[in-house]
């Protein structure tokens, strides 16, 4: 690609492939105050590089959360601030961090709103802004992704949920220093809810850091007796009775005992290759978001 020239604008970048790219395209090539750059998530890589390596003081980024995790993996460490205009499936960390979902509404925050420092994870040399997981998740999305092809998104993954249940399987994992069999390990960015009706939400007032979550469990059955559990009657229970390991961390290794010196990872609804052992860092500072006050909340 060739080096783009950055007018005064406000430059957009969106992943082409993305969710409702059509829709945000549309609705953004006839903006006041932005230049829109719809290109292939390689391209989009290189592009906002290029804009990142410029100095430019802003950027906003139009994609789901695999989209926006490559974009602030490149903007992270640097003077540039990232804006977000949702385009994805999800919306995750738009949704954590009250984005609008309504196109005009972020597009006007993204051109007038204050950027903020906001918490991220690293593993290894991978950049991930809500989740990672190692195990059961990581074959549940291989098949999903399977299924998607044939199915919509949801039926696809209750397809894929019933069949990684009848297919149950556990690893052995490494977590520091400590062996454990297990079928999910999951890390989360912020403190979590594990109870209904927020599941699986970031808690208002929880603690900064890694929320690691490990299961304990024999088979499939008893999977779903713990997810249960977890939704009606909280994580206490569960950690009492020793099914549930669970902790805030700054740092945790996570190594899987496996022939293979690479591992599928999930990051943020994203599967990658990644070599063991997984090294996880909690980052509370060098990327800036650009957000709503803090009372504010996304419609």
């Amino acid at each position: 690609m060739n080096n783009k020239t950055f007018n005064a604008t406000l430059p957009v970048f969106i992943n082409k492939y993305g969710g409702t790219a059509t829709a945000v395209i549309k609705q953004l090539e006839t903006a006041q105050g932005v230049t829109v750059y719809a290109l292939p998530p390689d391209e989009m890589a290189e592009a906002i590089q290029q804009a990142v390596d410029k100095g430019l003081p802003r950027i906003a980024v139009s994609g789901g959360d695999g989209t926006l995790a490559l974009a602030a993996s490149l903007v992270a460490d640097s003077n540039t601030e990232m804006a977000i205009i949702p385009g994805g499936t999800l919306n995750h960390f738009a949704k954590r961090l009250n984005i609008p979902t309504d196109i005009d509404k972020a597009l006007q925050l993204a051109l007038s709103g204050t950027a903020h420092s906001t918490p991220f994870g690293m593993v290894n040399d991978q950049l991930f802004l809500n989740t990672s997981s190692v195990g059961a998740y990581v074959s549940f999305v291989k098949t999903r992704e399977k299924l998607e092809n044939k199915l919509p998104y949801l039926i696809a993954s209750i397809f894929a949920a019933i069949r990684r249940l009848i297919n149950f399987r556990r690893v052995n994992v490494r977590i520091d220093d400590q062996q454990i069999r297990t079928p999910l390990v999951f890390i989360g960015i912020g403190e979590r809810e594990l109870q209904l009706p927020q599941l699986g939400d970031n808690k208002q007032t929880g603690n900064d850091g890694l929320h690691l979550i490990v299961l304990r469990c024999r088979n499939g059955w008893a999977a779903l007796a713990i997810a249960i559990q977890a939704m009606f009657r909280g994580i206490d229970p569960l950690t009492r009775g020793q099914q549930l390991d669970n902790a805030i961390l700054d740092l945790v290794e996570v190594n899987v005992h496996s022939r293979k010196k690479w591992l599928t990872v999930s990051m943020d609804g994203e599967l990658v290759s990644l070599r063991a052992p997984l090294h996880y860092q909690f980052h509370q500072q060098g990327l800036n978001v650009v957000m709503p006050p803090v009372q504010e909340t996304a419609t």
